[in-house]
């Protein structure tokens, strides 16, 4: 009962958001599940995020990032140059503005910012209840190859969702890949009038285009000092773990892009 009058409430005159500048009139709480390497399902990374939205505008980032790069982070871990500020899990953020989508992820120890391609769905038959709302099953093919399905409600008339997948009539809240190595789930709705504004990461690359992150991912996982500063990366004796590392980031085959 209290989602369906949430939702009643978040059906409103769009007119009356666009009057609203930049501030948020939602807030979703996702919950991420990311298996990086599918033969490996065993590993999972879990990591919260949110979405900050309204009818024309939205911001999907990880509150941890935002405190991180405003240099507001509590979580700290020790080194034996005292305690320094805890690398949140996850420092990827989407910002939309109407139909435009920049997608900020890293590579080493940079922030790659790109224009994503639109996605286009497919909708299907299936319905379900998710936390009270009436949901539909769609299907979209990624610019990488990649087939997404996500659960979206028209109860909640806002045409947004986690990271790249927006775009359908309603609001998106799960969302998962062909595999399963990708999950990503509503925890929390509620109304807002928090900010929405893009991540300010400090000295982002701004590319060109989408294709050169993907380059710029690649050279990465096969030279990763490349985009550490030109660092080597060595263990506790000073022996070169470069190579160790490259294997490892091969490894990765499940990507949100």
């Amino acid at each position: 009962m209290k989602n369906k009058l949430l939702a009643s409430l978040f059906i409103v005159n769009l007119s009356f958001l666009s009057a609203q500048n930049n501030k948020a009139i939602m807030e979703i709480n996702y919950e991420t599940k990311l298996v990086s390497d599918s033969l490996n399902k065993d590993k999972m990374t879990i990591f919260a995020s949110t979405l900050l939205c309204n009818n024309v505008e939205s911001i999907y980032f990880s509150r941890e990032a935002k405190a991180f790069y405003n240099g507001t982070s509590k979580e700290t871990i020790s080194t034996t140059a005292g305690a320094i500020p805890k690398y949140p899990k996850s420092v990827g953020s989407v910002y939309k503005s109407k139909e435009n989508l920049l997608v900020s992820l890293p590579v080493g120890k940079y922030i790659f910012t790109y224009e994503e391609p639109k996605l286009k769905w497919e909708i299907l038959n299936d319905t379900k209840d998710i936390k009270g709302f009436k949901s539909r099953l769609a299907k979209t093919t990624t610019d990488t190859g990649n087939t997404f399905f996500a659960w979206f409600t028209n109860d909640v008339t806002i045409q947004d969702g986690p990271f790249r997948f927006k775009g359908l009539s309603g609001l998106i809240l799960e969302v998962y890949n062909k595999n399963k190595t990708i999950e990503i789930y509503a925890t929390d709705i509620k109304k807002s009038d928090e900010i929405i504004e893009p991540l300010n990461y400090g000295n982002d690359v701004k590319t060109k285009s989408k294709d050169q992150f993907l380059e710029a991912r690649k050279n990465y996982i096969e030279n990763p000092s490349m985009y550490n500063g030109n660092l080597r990366v060595v263990d506790a004796n000073g022996n070169d773990k470069t190579k160790t590392m490259s294997d490892r980031l091969k490894k990765m085959n499940t990507f949100l892009d």
